[in-house]
This record gives structure tokens, sequence and C-alpha cells, in this order.
């Protein structure tokens, strides 16, 4: 009886760890302005695999493939593209999570490119 009671409690303890843990993964959409002045809305697949698929254009078409970890609220991100303008560099940015919103901001990436196009955007989960 008091195995199953320190069962009970360490599931309702830890459950809520391991679910705000995962609040990342699944699918997200943006728009992201383009430096020609278009905006594509884009859907990134964030996999608990350690791998980000990316979907410029929401066609269906995966046109980046990046690796990340995850720690605290913080992501580490690297585009394992090699035609990728930032193929083998590596940015850290802060999610924050809240509902069906995830606010990205960089903190450090020396891409250019993608620090620009991804800082402070806000990203949903497609209905």
């Amino acid at each position: 009886m008091r195995m199953s009671k320190l069962i009970i409690e360490a599931f309702v303890l830890y459950t809520p760890f391991f679910i705000s843990a995962q609040a990342h993964l699944g699918d997200w959409t943006y728009e992201l302005n383009q430096p020609n002045g278009t905006v594509d809305t884009v859907k990134l697949t964030i996999q608990n695999n350690g791998i980000i698929l990316g979907d410029f254009g929401n066609d269906g078409t995966i046109d980046s493939y990046t690796v990340y970890t995850i720690d605290n609220d913080k992501i580490t991100i690297q585009d394992v593209n090699t035609d990728s303008p930032c193929y083998d560099v590596i940015g850290v940015y802060e999610l924050r999570i809240k509902g069906n919103t995830n606010t990205v901001r960089a903190v450090h990436d020396p891409c250019e490119l993608r620090r620009n196009g991804h800082n402070d955007i806000q990203m949903k989960r497609p209905e």
C-alpha cells in the first residue's frame, strides 16, 4: 500500500516536469519576411530525436534539416544542409512557450541571415 502511494505521489509531482520538457515538440508555423520583401509561411516540425525539419512556404517540401539540443529554455541549433548559408554554424535561442505560442529570441548566433530572420518571432501551433 505504501509503495503504491509513493508511485502515485511521484507521478503527480513529476508528470508536469515531463510534459513541460516536451512542450517544444510538434509543428509550429510563423511568417518570415524575406530580404526581397515577400513573406513566407514557414512550418517547423520539432521532433523528439533532435531534428527540426523546415518547410519554407508550407508546401509540404522539406527545405531545411537542423539538429538541436534543449537545455531548459534554450535551444542550440546547427544547420546540417551543406547548401545552407548557415551550414555547420551553431546558434542559441531562447524559447518562451505559453499555450500554443512559442516566442523565439536569439541569444547568440553568428549566422546573420538566420539570426535576423528568426529573432523575436512568434510561432503558433497549426489548428
